[in-house]
C-alpha cells in the first residue's frame, strides 16, 4: 500500500501563470462542489491540510501538496456550483484548461462523485474532458456510508455499466467519515506510482 510519511501544502495557484510545470509525478482529485473532496484529501494525507467548508464551491484555486518529497497530490477546484457568477465560471474554465494543457506528469486523475448522485451532466462532461486530454482516470464514489452495502454494490455496478462506452475505469466507493475504502485507493496508487 502507498504510504504517506510526510505531506505539506506546497503551493496554491489562483491564476494560470502560477500553475506548476515540472516533472514531479502528480495525482489530481476533481469533483463537483460539495462532493467531499476536501474531507477525502485530509483523510488520505492524514492531516487537516485541505480546508473544509460548509459552503459549496469554496475551493477556487489549485492546491498542490508535496507527498514524501517526491510526488504531488493536486486538489482541483470543484465544478457544477450553480451560485457562481459567469466571470468566476470563466476563470474556472481558464484555470482548469491551463492545468490540463501544461501538466506533463499527471499519473492519475481521480474523479469524485457523490455515490447517491453519480454521473450528473457535469460529471459526464468532465469524464469526456479528461478522456479528450488522454490522462488516465479512476472514479471515487464518496459518502458511501450514506447508503447500505447492497446499494453501494449496485451503484458501483450501475456506474461501471453507464461509463462502459467511455472505457473500463477503476471505481472505488469510499467514506471519509467512516474511514472506509481509502485503503483500496492507496493500494491502487502503489501500482500507479511504482
Amino acid at each position: 500500500m502507498f504510504k504517506i510519511s510526510n505531506s505539506m501544502l506546497e503551493k496554491t495557484a489562483y491564476t494560470e501563470n502560477q500553475i506548476i510545470v515540472d516533472e514531479v509525478p502528480q495525482i489530481s482529485f476533481i469533483g463537483r462542489s460539495n462532493v467531499g473532496k476536501s474531507s477525502l484529501m485530509n483523510y488520505v494525507l492524514n492531516h487537516k491540510l485541505a480546508k473544509i467548508s460548509s459552503t459549496p464551491g469554496k475551493t477556487r484555486s489549485i492546491n498542490y501538496y508535496l507527498i514524501n518529497e517526491k510526488y504531488r497530490f493536486v486538489d482541483l477546484p470543484g465544478y457544477g456550483f450553480a451560485r457562481i457568477s459567469p466571470k468566476e465560471r470563466e476563470h474556472w474554465d481558464r484555470l482548469m484548461k491551463s492545468y490540463f494543457d501544461v501538466t506533463i506528469n499527471l499519473e492519475m486523475v481521480f474523479l469524485l462523485m457523490d455515490i447517491r448522485h453519480p454521473l450528473l451532466k457535469n460529471d459526464l462532461e468532465m469524464i469526456e474532458w479528461i478522456i479528450d486530454y488522454g490522462f488516465p482516470m479512476s472514479i471515487i464514489l464518496t459518502k458511501s456510508d450514506k447508503i447500505n452495502n447492497s446499494q453501494v454494490n449496485s451503484t458501483v455496478l450501475s456506474v461501471k455499466k453507464q461509463i462502459q462506452p467511455y472505457g473500463d475505469f477503476m471505481i472505488f466507493p469510499v467514506s471519509s467519515s467512516k474511514r472506509k475504502g481509502v485503503e483500496s485507493v492507496m493500494n491502487f496508487l502503489d501500482e500507479v506510482l511504482f
